[in-house]
């Protein structure tokens, strides 16, 4: 299975920011895995709210609810010691993020991943705290205020779930929260076999000023 270099990054990420133990790219549920009664017809009814909104009525206009959290997948999940569930999906556009022409279908993008995340954390991993990210190196200034608008709209909707539960962290919190933390807590880990990590190692025997620009607080 090919792994792309975000969902690596992200995996290191979970393993040494986050202390998961437990981790995995392209998290995919089960069609035999089951969810309560109680809790799917929640579920549902939060589905059919962020759907009928204004702001997201476009979010799913074919899928049943069923159908819709089938299709979740995540490039990256891990569960911490405590049994905190974290859910990454990380997008990489050298030229910066795509998902559609315009700033609103990017916009609808991103919330429609947040949602089957979410939908997925309180059905499968019932009663644990979780933490869902949308991850992206370099989004244009317009298009990455449209998103982060929409998330927070999204989060009203929901209403059980805040800016800490749902992050979006993209540009210099990216590089900062998610690139620099991972290889700066790794810098003395000579044992990994993670693409991301060995990737960086490689490139910092040729270019030794990578060490002072990631691997440091500041």
């Amino acid at each position: 299975m090919k792994i792309e270099i975000g969902e690596s990054l992200a995996v290191s990420y979970l393993k040494h920011v986050k202390r998961c133990v437990i981790y995995q790219t392209n998290w995919k549920a089960s069609s035999l895995w089951t969810i309560s009664k109680e809790e799917k017809k929640e579920l549902e009814v939060i589905f059919e709210a962020v759907r009928k909104s204004e702001e997201f009525r476009d979010i799913s206009k074919k899928s049943e609810f069923n159908q819709f959290l089938r299709q979740a997948e995540i490039d990256a999940l891990g569960i911490d010691q405590a049994g905190k569930v974290y859910a990454i999906d990380i997008a990489f556009h050298e030229k910066g993020l795509r998902y559609g022409s315009t700033d609103e279908e990017a916009a609808a993008r991103v919330t429609k991943k947040l949602v089957r995340s979410y939908l997925a954390m309180r059905g499968y991993f019932p009663g644990r705290e979780y933490e869902i990210i949308f991850a992206s190196p370099k989004v244009g200034p317009t298009r990455d205020i449209v998103i982060d608008k929409a998330v927070e709209s999204l989060c009203r909707i929901l209403g059980d779930v805040n800016r800490e539960k749902f992050k979006y962290i993209t540009n210099d919190a990216f590089r900062d929260d998610i690139l620099r933390e991972t290889l700066r807590v790794t810098k003395d880990d000579a044992d990994t076999n993670e693409l991301f990590l060995r990737s960086y190692k490689l490139l910092r025997l040729y270019c030794p000023e990578l060490k002072a620009m990631f691997e440091s607080k500041e």
